[in-house]
């Protein structure tokens, strides 16, 4: 009889362990997340490997979906995270160390100092926001009022730049004030990438450069040769945090809306029907050699999820272009021998001069870019009321 009952809790034991196991395989974006910070405890590790300047995109862009994880579940780990970041790049007087205003990857992490203010009160939070937020006043432009993607590329906007800098003032506006400025800035910024940039389809080009210097730049229209997923990933991102910023009966609202819904619906054009994923020049999927990369399609999974939900594009026509491509995510995951996620076909890079050196780029592993991207898509899909609201 003892023989017969220590089997029956054995076999309980297990199973519970077998539905723990199976509700963080099931949930990619907890599980992907929770073995990146094991494996990445301290997030000064959070940059470019052979660099050490922890005041960049890639730590900034990995605490903006460490706080959605943090608002879909509770969890006081991704709150810690945020925390321990933050307090290792700001002093107690609120000053950044680390902080230069020449590249605008720099002013990302910025929003995740606007987080830790909103939660804590703390003046040297506020300080160094201020900081951050005193940048734009001596940042390089174009004449047209666009920001240098960076300082040494004189005459260039990139649309993942826009990212980086417009998400910290669109959170700053909301969380110190100066509305005024930063609105009228973030859509300068967001409109200019557009009219510069934009396909007839809807989708965004890499870069634009109003000096026409650029080896990839067009010699008429400044334009680079082709759309990046990565690159039109993070507008993507933007554009999907961006509108709850605004009231409903703006101007800004309803440009940003119609910028928005034809970016979704050319992204639908040219969605692989086969992995639901899309490739690293997006706007041809057909061509010889494109390939599917996974921190883009994440991006724009993120973007389609959140529309739909937000009811600014049809549900019945988008919610099965959102479950091809999770669907497609979840292939790109892959467990290691040493227990941490392994993700494939990333691609982290500059602007390239044509298509052929575009996918001819290597399909990097483990991108911290793709880390964040891939936790934002899951995460949309697995707690849909996680995106609801900024």
């Amino acid at each position: 009889m003892y023989k017969q009952m220590k089997k029956i809790i054995c076999v309980i034991i297990v199973l519970s362990g077998l539905h723990f196991q199976g509700y963080s395989q099931e949930k990619y974006s907890l599980a992907v997340a929770n073995r990146f910070i094991k494996q990445f405890p301290d997030p000064d590790s959070i940059c470019w490997r052979p660099y050490s300047n922890h005041f960049d995109w890639q730590a900034g862009y990995m605490m903006f979906t460490m706080e959605k994880l943090w608002k879909a579940t509770h969890d006081i780990t991704y709150y810690n995270y945020i925390k321990r970041y933050v307090d290792q790049q700001v002093d107690e007087d609120g000053k950044i160390p680390d902080f230069t205003s020449n590249k605008l990857d720099h002013f990302i992490p910025g929003y995740a100092i606007l987080f830790l203010y909103e939660q804590t009160g703390l003046e040297k939070y506020k300080k160094a926001a201020q900081t951050i937020r005193d940048g734009f006043d001596s940042y390089c432009r174009n004449n047209d009022g666009g920001f240098w993607h960076d300082q040494k590329a004189p005459g260039q906007m990139w649309v993942d730049g826009v990212f980086m800098g417009q998400i910290f003032l669109l959170r700053y506006a909301k969380t110190i004030g100066d509305t005024a400025y930063c609105y009228a800035e973030i859509m300068k910024q967001m409109t200019l990438i557009v009219q510069n940039t934009q396909l007839p389809n809807g989708l965004l080009l890499h870069a634009y450069d109003e000096s026409k210097k650029a080896l990839w730049a067009d010699k008429t229209t400044g334009r680079s040769s082709n759309v990046w997923s990565e690159g039109l990933g993070w507008y993507a991102v933007l554009i999907a945090d961006a509108l709850e910023y605004f009231p409903e009966n703006s101007e800004h609202y309803k440009t940003l809306l119609s910028i928005l819904q034809k970016l979704c619906n050319g992204l639908k054009e040219v969605q692989d029907p086969k992995t639901g994923l899309w490739c690293q020049v997006v706007e041809k999927p057909q061509e010889p050699g494109n390939w599917n990369e996974t921190s883009g399609s994440a991006m724009f999974t993120f973007l389609i999820q959140k529309a739909i939900l937000k009811k600014y594009i049809d549900a019945e026509v988008f919610t099965p272009i959102v479950n091809m491509a999770y669907q497609g995510l979840k292939t790109k995951a892959v467990l290691n021998s040493k227990g941490y996620y392994d993700l494939l076909d990333c691609s982290s890079i500059g602007v390239k001069n044509n298509y052929e050196a575009y996918i001819n780029c290597p399909k990097e592993v483990s991108t911290f870019a793709a880390y964040s991207s891939f936790i934002l898509g899951t995460l949309s899909v697995e707690f849909p009321n996680s995106v609801l609201k900024n």
